[in-house]
């Protein structure tokens, strides 16, 4: 299974380009902080440099938002389901759940949630409290699926892709609940439960001494605000919060590297982590709509340029990472503590994913 080579302040010698991105990232403040684990054929390295936002040091086992980089275990979970023959991507999902074929959805299938390809767009990224303190999760979460179920289609399913960060991973666990029996967000506990994970559905169960708090560029507080609002609630998809060392053990349980049975068949893997969605043709890294397999991010130079043509896995709210390459057999999981625009983002994640490789590629 390899060795963990815990590291503080920087990566260790031979990580040349590594540590000249994470000095860069160092110089925009004392709250600018990274933490990366990295899984290079067996062998492991956690990274963790700078500040946690709370005048304090990151280190490996401070507790980060992993937000979208989280939609893998989803995608797992129903991949389970896959695999024991309870459903299928081409299922109606208003033929598990009924009430979601309110307002023209009758037509959308689980592929569909998978792909973002619903036609609907994301209803709860408008939604304003007005300042107002939102109500406990008891009362939130039947709220939140009466807003998912009256949102009304802008195109056919399957037409076009609307990145849905929200409601789609949150109606998929509903789905699983439907089949695998349980509650609503089992789907995500029961997952990590079997992987071995220490990371919770949102905040509540957190010490906020051990937790970051994030910050942002000015041109991103608004959305920094937003997604803290979304990554607080145990919202399957987009609140999960951990370290990167267990953001790396989904990636490893891809490659077949972490659990003791196979956490999925191989076909299975290799059919989700494919291209079911090819983008529109013409796209700028600022869009959402990319190459999308049924979970997973599936187009390579989104990570980095030195990625083979395989590499799959998700990035989330403009600072957390997964990344998987099979031909490399290559786990990369990053947290940076600074919220950029999209650009910026991608641009940040190519820069950190290709010094890792020329580090490591000059070490085989």
């Amino acid at each position: 299974m390899g060795t963990v080579k815990p590291v503080t302040d920087h990566a260790p010698p031979g990580f040349a380009y590594l540590n000249s991105i994470l000095d860069a990232e160092l110089a925009a403040g004392p709250d600018a902080g990274v933490q990366l684990s990295i899984s290079d054929a067996g062998a492991r390295y956690d990274i963790s440099v700078g500040g946690n936002g709370r005048a304090a040091t990151m280190t490996a086992d401070t507790v980060v938002p992993w937000a979208c980089s989280s939609k893998p275990i989803g995608a797992i979970a129903f991949g389970r389901a896959w695999d024991a023959g309870r459903l299928g991507p081409d299922d109606l999902v208003a033929d598990y759940l009924p009430e979601y074929a309110a307002a023209g959805k009758q037509a959308v299938r689980i592929r569909d949630l998978l792909t973002h390809t619903t036609g609907v767009p994301d209803p709860l990224l408008n939604l304003d409290t007005g300042g107002a303190a939102l109500p406990s999760w008891t009362e939130l979460e039947p709220m939140i699926w009466a807003v998912i179920t009256a949102a009304e289609p802008v195109q056919p399913p399957g037409t076009a892709m609307s990145y849905n960060p929200i409601s789609n991973w949150f109606t998929l666990d509903r789905v699983l609940a439907a089949v695998n029996g349980g509650a609503p967000g089992d789907s995500y506990r029961t997952t990590c439960r079997l992987l071995g994970l220490s990371a919770t559905l949102g905040t509540a169960e957190l010490d906020p001494a051990v937790t970051v708090r994030c910050v942002a560029t000015p041109d991103e507080e608004v959305g920094l605000s937003r997604m803290s609002v979304a990554a607080a609630q145990p919202l399957p998809g987009t609140g999960v919060w951990g370290t990167m060392r267990d953001l790396r053990a989904v990636g490893e349980a891809l490659l077949g590297r972490t659990a003791a049975d196979p956490l999925l068949a191989p076909a299975t893997i290799e059919a989700m982590t494919s291209t079911h969605w090819l983008g529109q043709s013409r796209r700028v890294l600022s869009t959402t709509d990319f190459d999308y397999g049924l979970g997973f991010m599936t187009l390579p130079h989104l990570f980095g340029k030195k990625c083979s043509f395989r590499t799959y896995g998700h990035a989330g709210g403009n600072n957390s990472t997964l990344l998987v390459d099979p031909q490399w057999d290559m786990v990369i999981a990053v947290y940076w503590n600074c919220r950029l625009s999209d650009v910026r983002a991608v641009t940040r994640r190519v820069a950190l994913v290709d010094a890792i490789y020329s580090d490591l590629r000059a070490r085989r």
